[in-house]
Order: C-alpha cells, then structure tokens, then sequence
C-alpha cells in the first residue's frame, strides 16, 4: 500500500511539474526536472552566453532533496552479505537492511561544446566542470545492519557533509524519434571526481577520495511498422548501457559510503545494487564495480495521443564487483552477478515512464534468500 501511494504521488508531482519541461531550443533557459519518490531534483541551465563560435555553453545549477528509503547490506564486521544470510534459514534471521535517509544535494558548473554535431543539432563532443556537494543524515532503527557498524569501520555511518569537483569529457550522437519514442546512435562519458578532506569534508563523516567513471549508451532502431505515421503503430528498438566505476581512499581514508553506492558521472546512478535489475539496492557497495544493461524494447500503438504509448521490454543486465586498496575494509573476492526479466512501461506525454518488472536473478539468491521478483514498480526508464 505505501509503495502504491509514493507511486501515485510521484506521478503527480511529476505531471504537475511537466507544464515546466517544454523549452525551446532557442531559448537561454532550460529546465532538468528529476522526480524521486519523496523529493525532487531541479536543475536551471543558462545558454545566453556563447564561449566559442558555433558551440553550446550551459551553465548548471542544481538543487535537490529527498527522503529516501536506502538499504546496507553489510555485517558489523564490514563483510558483504551472502546469499540468504538474512533469509528464513540465514544466520542473521532478524538483520534489518532497511535505512531511511534524509537527502540534500546540489551542484554547479558548466558544459562547453567543443565539436558540433549537424545530425543532432546539440555539441557532439563538450567538455564538463562541476562543484558537487550533499548531505545525508541516515536515519537507521536501532536493530538495523547500519546502527551496529563501528564509525571506525564506517565514518559516514551517521551523516555526511560530501564536497567535490568533477572534470569530464561527453560525446553525444543520440538520435530520438520523439514521434515514435525510438533512439539509435550512441553517447559516452568518462569523467573524474575530487572529494579532498580540506575541502570541509570532515566536519560530518570523513572523506578524501578519488573517482573515475567511463560510461556508454547504445541504441539501435530495429523496426518501425509505419515510419511516416504522426502516431506510432509499433517501433522496436535495441539498447545497451555500460558503466563502470572506480574509487579510491586518499591519506589512509575510506571511500563515502555514498560513493560506493553509486556510478560518477554527470547523472550519479544508484549503484551495482539496483542498477542490476533483481538485486538488493545498495547491495555490493565496493569501489570497484562495472554493469553492463542490455535491452529490447517494443513500442506499442499510441493510445489516442502521440505521447501517451505503452511498451513492452525484455532485459538482461549483468555486474561485476571487487574491493581493491581500502584500508580497513573487509575485501571479498571480486564476483559477478546476473538478472533477467520482463517489463511494461507508458510513456505518459513525454514527462516520465511508469514501469512494472519481473524481476529473475540467476548468479545466486539475494540476501533474503528469494530469486524471483514480481511486480516491481519504477518510475523512469533505467538508461
């Protein structure tokens, strides 16, 4: 029942807030509107200025909060949880992974085109700089896996005040039919992240870090049963998504918790724990870790409108995780693990996707001890 009601009021936030996305090109402000369950991301972007002939300068400001509801899946000796450990027969039949998280977060900085691209008409190769900051006040119950934690094995156990810059490089050749609800060309990213401990990132938690993160998107139109129709009638196309990620400590210091739990870049994802369909959010949270997301999706005929179109999917998505050269963290052996499933969406005027998934993982059971996932709801599509 309370899934169902977050359900409904992101849609609602999310449709209110839609009369706000529609900007023309031409225009100096644009608009990056991100729902969550509870909260919202937004971002303002100027392009009034034009810092090199021919090119696209944006400035960024983003602002964001949001009460989450987040999982560890950790022991109070810092090992990685195993398969069933808190299942039915596991060895910590009472182990809360649940924590709820309080959730500020902004940013600032700047994209600059450095090559054009005529097919898309956005820079095809831009360069990016970014101040990121965030604040998290965890809120775990009293029996849960994260109050049990030492703050030496987890110094951000209980808050975090994370400072960083971001330098990174984007190329962009992603082609949408926003009549068909297609894309086919590709995009990639690889950037590098700087949380320093004099950068007032003591104060709450302690963090001094490095990160690098590559990532790719692929997209293929396979077919399209009437490609001059207004409406569609029905469009396949193909996706692939990779990423991976790599953090390291600085001066003996352990990475963020929230930087273990997630994929760098100019749009953080949630980490190898989720970002791997049918596996427990959170879960492997090391600083090294990789996904690779494939998928086939097939737009059915639009429902009246050339906005409102239901699909189907079929994916696999498959994830790699290691923990290398963190002091005082327990390193497991690095492993992989592996989903499958089935999804129905609705493109609901362009504003956002609502999902459903059947969710099958096939490396090993989750922490719980379960397998199969039915009827898990998200709102947006994964990549």
């Amino acid at each position: 029942m309370k899934t169902n009601i977050l359900v409904r009021m992101t849609l609602v936030v999310s449709l209110g807030l839609g009369i706000l996305l529609p900007v023309r090109a031409d225009e100096p402000l644009v608009l990056d509107i991100q729902p969550r369950l509870v909260g919202i991301d937004i971002g303002i972007g100027y392009r009034g200025i034009t810092m090199l002939p021919g090119l696209q300068t944006t400035f960024w400001g983003y602002i964001g909060m949001g009460y989450e509801n987040e999982h560890y899946y950790r022991d109070s000796a810092g090992n990685l949880l195993s398969s069933g450990e808190i299942g039915p027969h596991g060895a910590q039949l009472n182990a809360d992974p649940n924590v709820n998280r309080i959730e500020d977060a902004w940013r600032a900085g700047i994209d600059q085109g450095i090559l054009w691209n005529p097919r898309t008409h956005t820079n095809l190769l831009e360069a990016f700089g970014f101040y990121i900051g965030r604040y998290d006040l965890n809120k775990p119950a009293s029996d849960s896996l994260l109050a049990v934690v030492p703050i030496s094995i987890l110094p951000d156990r209980d808050e975090l005040f994370l400072n960083s810059v971001q330098l990174g490089l984007g190329y962009d050749d992603l082609l949408p039919d926003k009549k068909h609800k297609t894309k086919d060309g590709i995009s990639a990213e690889v950037s590098a992240e700087w949380g320093p401990g004099f950068l007032f990132n003591s104060i709450m938690g302690s963090s001094d870090f490095l990160r690098f993160n590559g990532n790719f998107r692929w997209f293929h139109r396979v077919y399209d049963a009437d490609p001059d129709s207004t409406l569609n009638s029905l469009s396949v196309y193909f996706g692939e998504y990779f990423s991976a990620d790599y953090a390291v400590g600085l001066n003996g210091t352990r990475v963020p918790l929230a930087i273990r739990q997630s994929f760098g870049g100019r749009d953080q994802n949630v980490g190898l724990g989720d970002s791997v369909r049918g596996v427990d959010k959170g879960a492997y949270d090391t600083n090294l870790k990789a996904v690779n997301n494939i998928e086939l999706r097939v737009n059915l005929p639009a429902l009246w409108f050339q906005d409102l179109v239901p699909g189907l999917l079929v994916y696999f998505d498959t994830g790699f995780y290691d923990q290398v050269g963190e002091p005082g963290i327990s390193s497991p052996s690095p492993g992989l693990v592996a989903t499958t499933g089935v999804g129905a969406y609705i493109d609901v005027f362009d504003l956002g996707y609502i999902l459903m998934y059947v969710e099958y993982r096939l490396d090993a059971p989750n922490a719980a001890g379960e397998r199969f996932r039915p009827f898990v709801f998200e709102f947006g599509l994964r990549f």
